[in-house]
């Protein structure tokens, strides 16, 4: 009956919200997007192989499982399933050389979810970190093994579960193993109910990442120290842009908003900051080596999507965005990768591992009257940034594994599930 009241409930609030979320869809994105939502697939798997599906909502859950999907491609096609966007252009960019089918994630329905398996026929399903779609969990573990990987669940959401146990406990239990980044994790999923044998701490895969090393064109002609400001929201583009035109020792900007949707509004906000101050500027699509002038600072606006893990590697400094506001931070493990020093603002509650980082001094986290500061004393202290920059790589290596862990424990349950089906 719970789930009934819940299916018919999202049918009602998705009638209201589909229409506005079709027309916010790119022009040659929005029949695409509503037949995947529906259902519908033109698409079809690139071989012959067994299949397994992978749920990754947007960036970051999709950059955390590239390494899995790179492990699992050796033996089964990839079914990859988005909710953003942005999510859905990095997936395909980033494997499409590979056999992997990328897909809006079907709405939370019965028929649109039974379509899909019918479709493709995955031998698995794998949902990253805390997707909790209720039918979409039920009506695949009725069919093939349903696992969560790299699974957390942060204070706010297990208070949230916490009111709907009496629902959420079936929900979870249909899973056949929760491969969880930690010891809390897995207390908070055994409160809510679930089989402790069906629990597995693992690790975090975020730290499996390999992060291609790229030559840019224009990284040697950009006056140092460089200072790369990643994935910002409104307003930190302000805030870290101000922090930067104070000091005298930084003499490269890289802002790099978040959504590429706001970078024409990111691209007004520095025009009118650097008006009349000796800074030269230009958008990264545009930018022209030959106009830079000897003594200027120089920011950029890095209005190109896909290259920012490797745009790290250039950067003497990072400042990591979503930290600023109570937005949660974004990964910060991509800097970290290339040993550069990283600061941060007060909320970085979506990585809660950063907590040891700072508390061992390998990060900086300041608030925004501090930034300035901070900036100016590392950019002129080579010796400094080094130190952080190795500090927290050798603490990052500490951290990896958890990609061959998850991928060891499906292949076992879909080797036990083999067998199962040929002796039924």
């Amino acid at each position: 009956m719970l789930r009934i009241f819940y299916t018919l409930l999202y049918h009602t609030v998705m009638s209201f919200l589909m229409p506005r979320e079709f027309f916010k869809r790119p022009s040659g994105r929005k029949l695409l997007w509503l037949r995947h939502k529906l259902g519908h697939f033109k698409e079809s798997l690139p071989t012959s192989r067994r299949c397994v599906w992978i749920h990754a909502v947007s960036v970051g859950e999709v950059m955390a499982i590239s390494s899995l999907v790179k492990e699992l491609v050796k033996d089964y096609d990839i079914l990859l399933s988005t909710i953003t966007d942005t999510g859905f252009d990095v997936a395909v960019n980033k494997f499409k050389n590979l056999p992997v089918v990328v897909i809006y994630l079907p709405l939370d329905c019965p028929f649109a979810i039974k379509r899909t398996l019918r479709h493709f026929k995955p031998d698995a399903l794998l949902i990253a970190e805390t997707e909790l779609w209720p039918n979409l969990i039920i009506e695949t573990s009725k069919k093939v093994p349903v696992f969560l990987i790299n699974g957390r669940l942060t204070e706010k959401s297990f208070k949230n579960y916490k009111k709907f146990k009496f629902f959420f406990k079936k929900v979870l239990n249909s899973f056949t193993l929760l491969l969880v980044q930690t010891e809390e994790y897995k207390k908070r999923f055994l409160e809510l109910g679930v089989e402790e044998k069906k629990i597995v701490v693992v690790g975090n895969t975020k730290f499996d990442i390999f992060i291609e090393e790229k030559k840019f064109n224009f990284e040697k002609l950009l006056p140092r120290p460089i200072v790369l400001a990643g994935s910002t929201h409104e307003p930190e583009e302000d805030i870290i842009l101000s922090a930067f035109l104070e000091t005298k020792t930084c003499g490269t900007l890289l802002l790099t908003p978040r959504h590429p949707q706001r970078f024409d509004e990111v691209e007004k906000l520095v025009l009118d900051k650097v008006k009349n101050k000796e800074v030269f500027y230009a958008r990264l699509s545009r930018f022209n080596e030959n106009n830079v002038k000897s003594g200027f600072k120089v920011v950029i606006l890095v209005d190109k999507m896909g290259i920012l893990g490797s745009l790290y590697r250039i950067c003497d400094v990072a400042v990591i965005g979503g930290s600023f506001i109570p937005h949660g931070g974004q990964n910060p493990l991509e800097a970290i990768y290339w040993k550069k020093p990283v600061i941060f603002g007060p909320h970085m509650f979506n990585f809660p591992f950063i907590e040891d980082f700072v508390k061992k001094e390998a990060c900086l986290q300041v608030k925004k009257e501090e930034l300035q500061e901070v900036l100016e004393e590392l950019c002129k202290n080579e010796d400094k940034r080094k130190a952080l920059g190795n500090k927290a790589y050798e603490m990052f290596n500490t951290q990896r594994g958890a990609t061959k862990r998850i991928v060891q424990l499906v292949k076992t349950e879909l080797y036990k599930y083999e067998v199962y089906k040929k002796s039924s």
